[in-house]
């Protein structure tokens, strides 16, 4: 009850401010501005901005009002003298034009021509204020994910997802071939075939790596990324093999060439480049240090 007792004087006089403010707009739609500048001199008492607003349209509008109104928008130069002086640029913009046109005070072109450098000085210091602010912003800033399709040429299927803030982010990659193909192992077919001879058919290679790291946000457009994981490329040739004893005895194997095979670490770097919501990526990855591909990428921020 106490609280609400309080509160019901200020309810009431917020009421009452609105009110006035209303009764003026439903008399300047009647265009009754006698009437319309009775309620409006009710919110000059409490330097109601918008009151002062609608007389001052009053007064430019209605030359025939101004004798008996001079009184009343000596009040509202006032209030604008005020607010100028706690950098209301609205104010000051209003203050400019009572000196100029002489309303509720004799023309003064100097004091005009003062509030229009206030006026100036302020908007460039909020200004400056603003270039600074988006570093303050930045540390505030949510963290966006994205998510796109990667590939290189030995591995043409692969996710590429993450998220990034307002300097850091992470990721997550895995790319592979698709191919998984069993093989004989050796540095070429003659160290697991002794008794045939044999042609070359084809080669192909296993091929998947999976990596996940750090984004780094260069550019509100830029953003770089260093990952390190596992991966592995496997080369491997088929062949058709022919037996000495029984010529007719045709068969075929795959086996893997050791030294053109590398698995082991994994490591990944890319930039990519931000185009609205969508992004476009270029770099390059290794496995083992020992094998170098590229990577490129396209996907979507959301």
């Amino acid at each position: 009850m106490l609280i609400m007792c309080a509160a019901f004087p200020a309810w009431l006089a917020a009421q009452q401010q609105t009110s006035y403010n209303k009764k003026g707009d439903d008399a300047m739609k009647r265009q009754d501005y006698s009437d319309a500048k009775m309620w409006y001199e009710e919110g000059v008492a409490q330097c109601d901005a918008y009151s002062i607003e609608q007389l001052t349209t009053i007064w430019k509008n209605n030359a025939r009002m101004r004798p008996s109104m001079r009184s009343l928008m000596n009040k509202c130069l006032n209030c604008l003298n005020v607010k100028a002086t706690e950098r209301d640029t609205v104010a000051v913009t209003q203050l400019i034009t009572y000196y100029q046109e002489g309303i509720g005070t004799p023309k003064n072109q100097e004091l005009a021509a003062y509030w229009t450098d206030q006026l100036e000085t302020i908007r460039r210091q909020e200004q400056s204020m603003e270039a600074y602010a988006p570093a303050s912003q930045d540390v505030r800033e949510r963290m966006r994910f994205f998510i796109g399709y990667t590939f290189s040429p030995t591995a043409p299927f692969g996710i590429n997802f993450g998220g990034v803030g307002s300097r850091l982010g992470w990721f997550a990659r895995f790319k592979t071939n698709l191919s998984f193909q069993n093989y004989e192992t050796g540095k070429s077919i003659a160290d697991f075939t002794q008794q045939a001879s044999y042609e070359y058919i084809d080669k192909q290679a296993n091929t998947f790596a999976a990596t996940a790291g750090m984004v780094v946000k260069c550019a509100p457009w830029l953003y770089t990324s260093v990952g390190l994981g596992y991966g592995k490329h496997e080369l491997i040739y088929q062949y058709r093999t022919y037996s000495y004893d029984d010529f007719n005895q045709v068969a075929e194997v795959w086996c893997r060439q050791d030294d053109d095979s590398f698995k082991g670490v994994a490591a990944d770097l890319d930039l990519m480049v931000r185009l609205g919501s969508f992004y476009v990526s270029a770099g390059c990855n290794t496995v083992n240090f020992k094998y170098v591909d590229l990577n490129a990428g396209l996907g979507f921020f959301f």
